[in-house]
């Protein structure tokens, strides 16, 4: 069996991670609307080559972002009804003061998804 090349791999890695994205933001509680205009992708994209290498920075940033989110939220929560709790809850904490964490997802925006990915590692560092 021949190995793959490293555009394969690269196309199985960005496929991986959008898959893995909306499985993710599923688990939020997110519609499928709004997880495409999130991804800026129609879920399509995880079967075409061309959509898949046509991905841009931003995209892959914020898959990244959210794959880290889902990362962080296992890190410092052992119970998986508190991964959604945590996204879900309005938080008086900066920087949501009073909203929820997911909607800064649902902004789409990358800043907003490093907030929440900064936020919870300075929980998961003790600094909250």
């Amino acid at each position: 069996m021949m190995s793959p090349t490293s555009e394969q791999k690269t196309l199985q890695q960005r496929q991986a991670g959008l898959k893995a994205a909306y499985r993710i933001m599923k688990g939020w509680g997110v519609e499928d609307s709004d997880q495409s205009r999130i991804l800026d992708v129609d879920q399509n994209t995880f079967d075409s080559t061309e959509e898949l290498k046509a991905l841009t920075e931003r995209q892959l940033v914020t898959i990244s972002y959210l794959l880290n989110i889902h990362a962080s939220l296992r890190e410092v929560f052992q119970n998986p009804e508190n991964h959604l709790g945590f996204m879900t809850a309005a938080n008086q904490n900066s920087p949501y003061f009073g909203r929820r964490p997911l909607d800064f997802v649902l902004t789409g925006e990358i800043d907003s998804l490093k907030k929440v990915y900064e936020s919870l590692e300075q929980l998961k560092n003790g600094l909250w």
